[in-house]
This record gives C-alpha cells, sequence and structure tokens, in this order.
C-alpha cells in the first residue's frame, strides 16, 4: 500500500514538472518570435526612412489621408518567416518654412514557420513602431 501511494505522488510530481517545463518552453519560444516581429518592423522602419530621406533628391510621401504602403519579406538569417508592413503620410506642411511633418508606422510579423492564410498551429507575433519625422 505505502509503495502504490509512492508512485502515485511521483506520477503526479513528475506530471507536473513536465507541464511546467512545456509552459516554459513555449513562453520562451514566443519571447524569440516576438522580439524577431520586433527586429522585423525596425528593418522596415529603416528602409521606409531611406526611402523616404534618399540622398540627394526628394520624398516620396503622399499627403494625408493618401498614404504610401510597402511590404518588405525578409531573408536575413534572423528574419525567415517574417515580413513588413509600413505605411507613410505627410500630416503637416508648415509653409513659411518649408518643413514638411510625416508620420510612419511599421508593423513587424513573424512565424514559427511560413505564414499563410490557412496556417494552423503556427505560432505567430507581431509588432509595430511608429515614428514621426521631418525634413530639413
Amino acid at each position: 500500500m505505502l509503495a502504490l501511494f509512492i508512485i502515485i505522488v511521483l506520477t503526479l510530481l513528475g506530471g507536473a514538472l513536465v507541464k511546467v517545463l512545456s509552459t516554459s518552453s513555449e513562453s520562451i519560444a514566443q519571447e524569440v518570435i516576438g522580439t524577431r516581429a520586433l527586429m522585423a518592423a525596425n528593418s522596415g522602419m529603416q528602409a521606409e526612412l531611406q526611402q523616404l530621406f534618399p540622398l540627394n533628391a526628394t520624398s516620396t510621401c503622399p499627403d494625408e489621408p493618401a498614404s504610401l504602403d510597402r511590404s518588405y519579406n525578409f531573408s536575413a538569417d534572423g528574419l525567415y518567416h517574417c515580413s513588413a508592413e509600413t505605411t507613410c503620410s505627410r500630416y503637416f506642411e508648415d509653409s513659411t518654412t518649408s518643413i514638411n511633418y510625416y508620420r510612419l508606422t511599421s508593423t513587424g510579423e513573424c512565424g514559427s514557420s511560413a505564414i499563410a492564410a490557412d496556417s494552423k498551429g503556427v505560432v505567430r507575433s507581431s509588432r509595430t513602431i511608429q515614428v514621426e519625422a521631418r525634413s530639413l
């Protein structure tokens, strides 16, 4: 009877340990994918800023409410299965100084495998950043 009690207690403790390890593993995976999504959003924002402020050229961002949308798919080692969607809009123009004010938004999305419309069981994470900039 004592041996049966010990076996049951050890089985319950083992099951609890497996559950804790599984939950910890899933949260770490989600954190890594979330960090990758943030880096994808940052990369998309940097590409958008380079398009907005090219060297020796004029900007390519329309007046609001029209906005310029771009998509980026990354193939760098750390950004497989990641993409970024960016928008740019000029929301104010100071006529006295000819300074334009822009609002840029970048949303990075990453998944644990290829992201498709019918994907099931894929861990996805999305991060959005927004930057306001002005011309010189």
